[in-house]
């Protein structure tokens, strides 16, 4: 598809030779892993639907980083005084991913959702808005909570979870709905193990979020990251800003620095228009870290696609199209963008994936001894879970036409999502090929308000998909392969691991809302995502909608400039413009700034001073992101302990 620029050589290394007989037992990390996951979860939990502290927008989530971070501590002083009990390294990357995946589960953009959603229609239908004729007889009942009384204490809270009326109101919905989760958990996991050697061996990829993780585990010593001047400098840095900022939280009076959005709202036009869907810069030191470890062309691209975004919204004020609606569709072009780049990474990955099957359907010629799981499981595990997903939203409501499209629609936003992670690292903001976007491509009429409802309901998974479970399934097996641990040592730590979180975010969401209350005490999540699924479908069955010539132009257009570069990038070395950019640009409200930032120190410091500079500067910006990380992790634990909203390092 695209040429792939090549990682630097301090972030490709040889992986760590494979783990040594004798070395201790990896059951001793996986029962530890367990272990986290309720207390993990629960932290997560309050954190985002109570206060709004933001952990795990990101794709390198934060929990995950400080329980890494502590146990590299915690080690160092058990090689020194108790080196008996010291925990290999590959001890401790099994504990790192086992709460990767649990951050993937228990999530704002993932279960929170979910469980802020099912009980909306039922809560907030009145007289008024006429939501049990319009709304009501295309629902899936099966799949929502209908019992006010239940639902009382839920959205108002100070009220016990635990009692049989209240159970028995979720434990259906909650009970279908676990046989979707698992389904797409486990779907995802078949299809990351069938493309895993195509895009970690056969394509060397920058991988920037595993890098810091891997710094803290690498080698026979996972102290040694600890024991660079260059990486307690950014931790320092970073750790010090973010200090600051918390105490001006509690006392305003006090000096801060501030990184978190400064908002751009010019005043005349035509440059009012940059600032429609928000136009700010930032100043994460987080962020900063992590784009330095993006490859150039891939940063430069991301941060210019975004200004071109702003720049089609102020140039089409300027020549009259200010006054029409969604101008400029930029919903519409990241359909068509994302489409196109899917289908151009199947189509560049179809040599392999054909060996993938051959192999999968002849397993006497199968070379997977070191894949998670063989070929033959992955391929037919791949297909069952795709077959679960479609007749789940056939029986939901969508037609069979329909459903197919949306399982297609989710394959490749799930591969393409993966593909910008290994490659760009950065947030991904991205809701584009979700129903209720390609389904107002159409018209409403045609489609009939049981696909619309059905839409509605599917909205909470697909809602922006910053958590997306994929990737963290690839960002695991490449760290594991690094670190020299038997992948087949970890398919069922991370399963069991995204399983339990299941079980335990719902729990956990049940009892905060029962606790403080959905809308009496919660923030953000809480509220957000019920409404923009049923005001969505309480308007599409009133208004309608029907097919645009300019939407469509939109959607033709993004996909024509995709595959345009893409050929470019093919034809002539050294082209600046990657379509991965073009994708995820629009959506990086809060961090094309820092990804500016980043590209511009990089740019100088391989320009001035040679990859020898680069390679010094490597730990610096890793401390930026650790020391970001440890003291927002810090600050949302006392939020949890205290019960009160603290810094948060995001947002």
């Amino acid at each position: 598809m695209t040429k792939i620029q090549r990682a630097p050589a301090s972030l490709s290394s040889t992986p760590s030779p494979a783990l040594e007989p004798g070395k201790p037992s990896l059951r001793r990390a996986i029962i530890i892993g367990l272990l986290l996951v309720p207390l993990n979860v629960y932290w997560v939990i309050v954190s985002e639907l109570r206060f709004y502290v933001i952990l795990t927008l990101n794709p390198l989530f934060v929990t995950p980083v400080f329980y890494l971070f502590l146990l590299t501590g915690v080690n160092l002083a058990l090689r020194r005084w108790a080196p008996r009990h010291a925990f290999h390294p590959a001890e401790m990357l099994i504990i790192y991913v086992m709460m990767v995946m649990t951050c993937t589960m228990a999530t704002h953009d993932f279960i929170i959702n979910l469980m802020s959603s099912i009980g909306w229609p039922a809560w907030f239908a009145t007289p008024e808005n006429g939501w049990r004729h319009s709304m009501f007889p295309y629902l899936p009942r099966w799949l929502l909570v209908w019992d006010r009384a239940a639902l009382e204490g839920y959205f108002t809270g100070e009220t016990s979870l635990y009692r049989w009326t209240v159970l028995r109101a979720w434990l259906g919905p909650l009970g279908f709905w676990s046989v979707f989760i698992l389904s797409v958990g486990w779907t995802m996991f078949c299809l990351s193990v069938l493309i895993r050697r195509a895009w970690t061996d056969h394509t060397r990829l920058a991988f920037p979020i595993i890098r810091l993780p891997l710094a803290l585990v690498r080698g026979q010593d996972p102290g040694s990251m600890l024991r660079s001047w260059g990486m307690w400098l950014g931790f320092t840095l970073a750790a010090v800003i973010g200090l600051l900022n918390g105490l001006h939280e509690f006392y305003p009076s006090l000096p801060h620095f501030q990184v978190r959005a400064r908002w751009i709202n010019p005043a005349l036009p035509p440059w009012n228009a940059a600032s429609i869907n928000g136009f700010c810069i930032t100043f994460y030191p987080f962020a900063v870290g992590l784009a330095f470890l993006v490859p150039l062309d891939v940063s430069f691209s991301c941060w210019f696609f975004y200004l071109f975004a702003k720049a089609q919204a102020v140039f089409g004020h300027w020549v009259g199209y200010g006054g029409v609606t969604d101008f400029p569709f930029l919903m519409e072009q990241g359909i068509g963008a994302w489409a196109a780049f899917g289908v151009l990474l199947v189509y560049a990955t179809r040599h392999h994936l054909r060996a993938v099957a051959r192999m999968a359907l002849h397993p006497e010629t199968a070379d997977d001894a070191d894949e998670p799981i063989p070929y033959r499981v992955a391929f037919w595990g791949f297909l069952v879970g795709a077959a679960v997903f479609f007749v789940f939203w056939w029986q939901a409501g969508m037609s069979p036409l329909l459903a197919l499209v949306v399982l297609a629609a989710y394959l490749l936003l799930a591969l393409c999502i993966t593909r910008v992670r290994a490659e760009a690292g950065g947030q991904h903001t991205v809701w584009d090929l979700e129903p209720r976007n390609l389904f107002r491509l159409l018209d409403s009429q045609a489609l009939g308000p049981a696909n619309l409802a059905a839409a509605a309901v599917s909205h909470w998974y697909w809602r922006l998909n910053r958590s997306h479970i994929m990737p963290s399934d690839l960002e695991a097996f490449k760290l594991a392969q690094e670190q020299g641990v038997p992948l087949r040592r970890l398919a069922w730590p991370m399963l069991a691991a995204l399983a339990l979180a299941m079980v335990f975010g719902m729990w956990a969401c049940l009892q905060v809302c029962y606790r403080w209350g959905g809308l009496a005490g919660c923030q953000g999540f809480g509220r957000w995502t019920g409404s923009e699924s049923y005001d969505w479908l309480a308007n599409a069955t009133a208004q309608g909608f029907h097919p645009e010539p300019a939407r469509w132009g939109g959607v033709v257009g993004a996909a024509g400039l995709v595959a345009l570069l893409s050929s470019l990038r093919t034809r002539f070395v050294g082209f600046p413009f990657h379509p991965l950019g073009y994708c995820i640009g629009p959506g990086l409200i809060w961090l094309w700034f820092p990804f500016f930032l980043a590209w511009l120190s990089k740019f100088f410091i391989l320009r001035y001073g040679g990859l020898k500079l680069y390679h010094r500067a490597v730990p610096f910006f890793l401390g930026l992101v650790l020391g970001d990380y440890v003291n927002g992790a810090a600050w949302a634990l006392l939020g949890v302990v205290w019960d009160l909203p603290t810094y948060q390092l995001f947002h």
